[in-house]
């Protein structure tokens, strides 16, 4: 967990070294180069920005419009297929392991705002990041949503459109807004049905 007071580089107010918003204005003037560039090409100059700007990067396809802040807390595994649009947020750290499949629009957050002082500008009142891990062989439905602080077990699904506010354990299968379990992908894993 990143304290509220360390590093709250994107709050406009707060006292963080130039150097931070240097560092990430020459990220985002150069990555937008790339942003929206076509396979195969854009997939390899968008994965070797991430890399060359701090990002732990394997061999993965990273289609055309994929917004990332602080690549320098990314980490994205091999054989990733990350499709068009995602919005990777990794103020508090993002790790994404072997062999995953996210579908378009996804949204991975590992931040959130800090709002408990009523009488100060929610602006100001820094942030609080927390990692997110995706494990190996996760399959996310497009237009998903994944918060602060989440770990997503090996093998899980996550449903198209789902919001994803706690943990998923391994092989589950997930749907809805907030997301629940539907089963496991693991027979051995779901409850015995009641026979009749």
């Amino acid at each position: 967990m990143i304290s509220r007071d360390a590093d709250r580089d994107s709050t406009l107010l707060s006292t963080v070294p130039a150097s931070s918003f240097i560092r990430q204005g020459i990220f985002h003037n150069l990555y937008g180069i790339v942003k929206f560039l076509p396979s195969p090409v854009g997939d390899f100059l968008r994965l070797g920005l991430i890399w060359l700007f701090g990002g732990n990067v394997q061999f993965s396809w990273i289609r055309d419009g994929l917004t990332v802040y602080y690549p320098w807390r990314l980490s994205i595994g091999k054989h990733c297929w990350i499709n068009e649009y995602c919005h990777f947020n990794a103020y508090g750290g993002i790790r994404i392991g072997n062999n995953i499949l996210m579908g378009h629009r996804t949204t991975i957050m590992s931040d959130d705002h800090v709002f408990d002082d009523p009488d100060k500008p929610i602006l100001v009142q820094g942030r609080i990041g927390e990692e997110v891990v995706i494990e190996d062989d996760v399959f996310i439905g497009s237009n998903v949503f994944i918060g602060k602080g989440v770990r997503v077990g090996k093998g899980a699904v996550i449903g198209a459109g789902s919001v994803v506010l706690k943990n998923v354990e391994p092989y589950a299968i997930v749907v809805g807004n907030p997301a629940r379990l539907v089963r496991y992908r693991r027979p051995e894993l779901n409850p015995p049905t009641a026979q009749g």
